[in-house]
């Protein structure tokens, strides 16, 4: 009896090829969204997030290539606002940025540098570099907010004030509301408490957060306005059930804060 003769499809020759794109497409989304979130970070609704989007994959690739210095500055030093990995590195990081500044002083070394220089509190030496980033591009935001904090750090709240206002009329959701905060933190060290609660009233309504509704009801606590506060803190402690580790030291001043009011 003659056998049937079965046939089967050939195997497919492009099934590894379908595999490295589908890895390819996954990392290329992953890294999209990054840049998307770097630059709504640095320059809140900046063209920079249509370019992005719009002129893919070109977009993402030359945002990230001309920031490459300051968001590897940020995966090394927690998102720029700490010391190195661990604690680790930062003199031998400011001198590999000094030596590259003699060879060329291009406007992303001065602000890579004066990012270094603040962390390691050289407050000096930080501002009259962020100054030349800030005469050569008066919009930088990043060069004004940390000009301003390093007002601030030398109990010059007048002068970081002053500086954070201007950055409030560029962008108030730069960082996420932390600049406000700074900002509302300095008119209250000027003594302009009227003005430092409604900012304070106002930036946990736009970013609400265990961060800024425990500083609102801190300063609604101060002024008197308990029961005002108690409300503020009985509605943070309600809602922040998933409130990021960084956030969780608030809720607890926030119990401690209600206890005593």
């Amino acid at each position: 009896m003659d056998s049937e003769v079965q046939d089967y499809p050939p195997a497919r020759q492009d099934d590894a090829f379908v595999t490295v794109w589908s890895f390819a497409s996954i990392a290329y989304s992953i890294y999209m969204i990054w840049m998307l979130y770097d630059a709504y970070r640095r320059y809140g609704m900046h063209y920079w997030l249509f370019v992005i989007f719009f002129f893919q994959p070109l977009g993402a690739i030359v945002y990230g290539l001309l920031h490459a210095r300051f968001i590897l500055h940020g995966l090394t030093a927690g998102g720029g606002d700490g010391p190195g990995l661990f604690g680790l590195g930062l003199k031998s990081k400011i001198a590999r940025a000094e030596q590259q500044m003699k060879v060329a002083e291009t406007e992303a070394l001065r602000a890579e540098l004066a990012l270094l220089y603040y962390q390691a509190r050289r407050y000096g030496e930080s501002e009259a570099l962020l100054k030349k980033v800030l005469a050569a591009d008066a919009e930088n935001q990043e060069a004004l907010y940390y000009l301003a904090l390093c007002r601030l750090d030398q109990q010059d709240p007048e002068g970081g004030c002053a500086l954070l206002k201007r950055l409030m009329e560029q962008n108030k959701k730069y960082r996420f509301g932390v600049a406000w905060l700074r900002y509302a933190e300095a008119l209250d060290a000027l003594g302009k408490r009227e003005e430092a609660l409604e900012e304070f009233r106002l930036l946990s309504r736009n970013f609400p957060r265990p961060l800024t509704e425990f500083a609102y009801a801190k300063k609604l606590a101060d002024a008197g306005q308990k029961e005002k506060a108690r409300e503020v803190l009985e509605y943070m402690l309600s809602t922040s059930a998933e409130a990021p580790a960084e956030d969780r030291t608030w809720l607890g001043q926030g119990r401690s804060l209600l206890r005593g009011l």
